[in-house]
């Protein structure tokens, strides 16, 4: 059972994404907004609570971002929450982070948010490690939102850059088995790589904000969609992601909006 002084977190959390600031975001700018949500122990040890909590406070920034998002006109929403690497953290940790995941995957209200506001939930990422109830939570939102297209959130679990590029390569080698596909196609239109990823149809990221990056540390993007975001501008911020509110992401929002990317031009 958490404790008091987890709920009033939990609490303040919730009310910091109550209040969303008035924007409109123009959609030849920025359509796909990717976060790596880092920071989410660390946060729970500067509140003295045990590190794992944070992950809580994750989820409803999550949640927070996507109500943010969807009101500033943002179309796609991207989420790093669990990577092919995190399973070698303590085995306590990983049973508390499937579960919270399992438990907010199938929770109804979660579908039925889905569903009012016609968002279109996909999964980045194995589906083959994750425990059969997580699995089986993320298949049945799949199924049941895979018809709307008024936003769509990706929830990168158990992903990793490297691994899903080593998936692709395996389904384009099928696509040229079967005769779907030839290798001059493949050189000739390299585009095609794309449409073998886990964010086959969906617009690359123009903008990845990674959270608790702390002042003077070097950067690193940690093999992130690496094909996708090619071209995408980078923002490090030093806010831990529980400790995000609408006003710091929208602050960095506006900045990534008054930049002028001149793509080799």
């Amino acid at each position: 059972m958490a404790k008091p002084e987890e709920e009033q977190w939990l609490e303040r959390v919730k009310n910091g994404w109550a209040s969303i600031p008035e924007f409109q975001i123009d959609p030849r700018r920025l359509k796909h907004l990717a976060i790596i949500c880092d920071g989410n122990r660390r946060a729970a040890t500067q509140m003295g609570h045990g590190p794992w909590v944070g992950h809580r406070m994750g989820v409803e920034v999550i949640n927070g971002i996507l109500e943010a998002g969807r009101a500033w006109g943002i179309t796609n929403l991207t989420f790093w929450t669990w990577s092919t690497e995190n399973w070698k953290r303590d085995a306590d940790q990983t049973r508390f982070v499937m579960e919270l995941a399992s438990t907010y995957l199938k929770d109804p209200r979660t579908l039925d948010n889905l569903t009012k506001h016609q968002v279109r939930f996909a999964h980045f990422g194995r589906k083959d490690r994750v425990p059969t109830k997580v699995r089986e939570a993320i298949e049945y939102l799949e199924s049941e939102t895979k018809h709307f297209e008024k936003l769509h959130l990706n929830l990168a679990l158990d992903y990793g850059g490297l691994d899903e590029t080593a998936r692709g390569i395996g389904q384009i080698v099928e696509w040229i088995k079967k005769g779907k596909l030839t290798q001059t196609e493949l050189i000739a239109n390299p585009g095609i790589i794309l449409g073998a990823l886990d964010s086959q149809n969906q617009p690359n990221p123009d903008l990845v904000i990674r959270t608790g990056v702390s002042e003077g540390e070097i950067p690193h993007t940690s093999g992130f969609m690496p094909l996708q975001t090619t071209y995408a501008a980078w923002k490090f911020i030093p806010e831990l992601f529980p400790n995000l509110t609408p006003n710091i992401l929208l602050n960095q929002i506006k900045e990534f909006l008054d930049y002028d990317k001149r793509l080799g031009k």
